[in-house]
């Protein structure tokens, strides 16, 4: 098989559905040498926030001059992007190598997508041989693929309603599952605040003989200046203060993934890794992290956000209406199944000028007819464009120059926006 026929194998096995559980992965794992026991590691769970401490945590460690890994998922435009080291993307021919040794064994066994990628990333990170690796989970934590590895610490990001068929019904059952990941005498790092939430985390710490570090006891910080390029904010952490720590992601809940990822350094650092203050502040003005209410262009602007559960958009109008607050806005939408859309709808139509209802070309794509149907529920003009460059270009008809186009919903929907801009780029050159 050729590149392309590889990548149409790995996602041809979305077949066989999300397996929770560790023994197949378990399984997998030995047949390539277990290589999730050749590299030290950090364990990130939670249901927003988690992908960007994660790339907050490689591009601080990796500026204090270690060897990281980074893998996270879904990808906006290229598989390769879900693995990383040292920033550097995954080669071809690794996927390639992999793949043709290991494919008898996964067809044999039905191993699922996810499986074979989070084997893919171990067994690259241990051939590479990374210092640490930062792991973000696919799904919960305590059954995840992910959750073979034993950790230097543990962390756990905000915690909300998303793939509750799997999870639980109720935030505190999803919790339970996201704390999963807690493991014996290994520090946990939780930065949700609510107090029942919290109360799961200390007990399963407690169960674990782990240390338990809620950042909201643990530090304070303030807020200087936040915009689209970034905020800069002061941190007190214990007996150390950070002044003036430049980020370069937009809107203030990103400062609090950034609190949280300079608290994990703290634990770092007590398990013998030596992290500076100046790699913590390069480290955070470097990171590269697409699709987080990023600019993708200015005049007019266009903005483009992955929020894609009902918290996740709450979060994005909260920092839209502080960052634009003058602005009309066109949302361009669209979803994936499973996602609860009318929550998210809901929030959107009480804030936005006009949305575009779209559907992203992917097989789990919600058909864009659903949406239309919840929408009519709510007092917001609104059109219908399946396809998303169509949807982009009616958008751009639409708005005036001094006025903001936003792009969200999902992955997928972000994505194919990025890759038809990227294409055309190609052309230009």
């Amino acid at each position: 098989m050729n590149y392309q026929q590889t990548l149409a194998y790995i996602f041809g096995l979305e077949r066989f559905g999300i397996k929770l559980g560790l023994e197949n992965i378990t399984s997998l794992l030995s047949y390539v040498g277990n290589p999730h026991l050749k590299f030290k590691s950090i364990h990130i769970a939670g249901t927003n926030g988690k992908g960007s401490v994660a790339s907050m945590l490689e591009s601080i460690l990796c500026e204090a001059g270690y060897k990281t890994g980074l893998f996270t998922s879904p990808h906006l435009v290229d598989f390769r992007e879900r693995v990383r080291v040292c920033g550097k993307k995954i080669e071809k021919d690794f996927i390639l190598s992999f793949v043709k040794n290991v494919k008898r064994e996964i067809d044999k066994n039905k191993y699922t997508f996810f499986e074979v990628n989070t084997a893919l990333a171990f067994s690259y990170f241990a051939e590479k041989k990374v210092d640490l690796a930062m792991v973000e989970t696919g799904l919960g934590g305590r059954l995840d693929s992910t959750n073979v590895i034993n950790p230097e610490i543990a962390v756990i990001t905000k915690i909300s309603f998303d793939h509750t068929e799997h999870l639980g019904k109720t935030l505190l059952q999803i919790a339970s599952e996201k704390g999963g990941i807690i493991k014996k005498g290994v520090p946990t790092i939780v930065m949700d605040g609510k107090y029942e939430i919290l109360e799961v985390f200390e007990s399963l710490c407690s169960e674990k003989n782990s240390l338990f570090i809620p950042i909201g006891n643990s530090c304070k910080w303030e807020i200087e200046k936040s915009t689209f390029s970034g905020s800069v904010f002061s941190l007190f952490l214990d007996s150390v203060e950070y002044k003036n720590l430049k980020i370069n992601l937009a809107g203030e809940h990103q400062v609090l993934n950034a609190v949280t990822s300079v608290c994990a350094c703290e634990q770092i650092e007590k398990k013998g890794w030596n992290i500076t203050e100046e790699a913590i502040r390069k480290g955070l003005n470097k990171i590269d992290w697409k699709g987080r209410l990023e600019v993708l262009r200015k005049k007019p602007l266009v903005i483009i956000d992955v929020a894609h559960n009902p918290e996740g958009i709450k979060v994005l109008v909260r920092s839209l209406k502080k960052l634009i607050p003058d602005k009309k806005m066109i949302i361009i939408f669209g979803v994936v199944e499973g996602k609860d859309y009318p929550k998210m709808l809901k929030t959107l139509s009480g804030y936005a000028d006009f949305i575009i209802l779209t559907q992203p070309s992917y097989h789990k794509a919600l058909d864009v007819a659903l949406l239309e149907k919840e929408i009519k529920k709510h007092k917001v003009t609104y059109a219908v464009i399946s396809k998303i460059e169509d949807a982009y270009k009616f958008a751009l008809s639409k708005v005036s120059l001094k006025d903001a186009i936003c792009v969200t919903g999902s992955h997928f929907v972000v994505g194919e926006l990025l890759e038809i801009f990227e294409e055309k780029r190609k052309k230009l050159r």
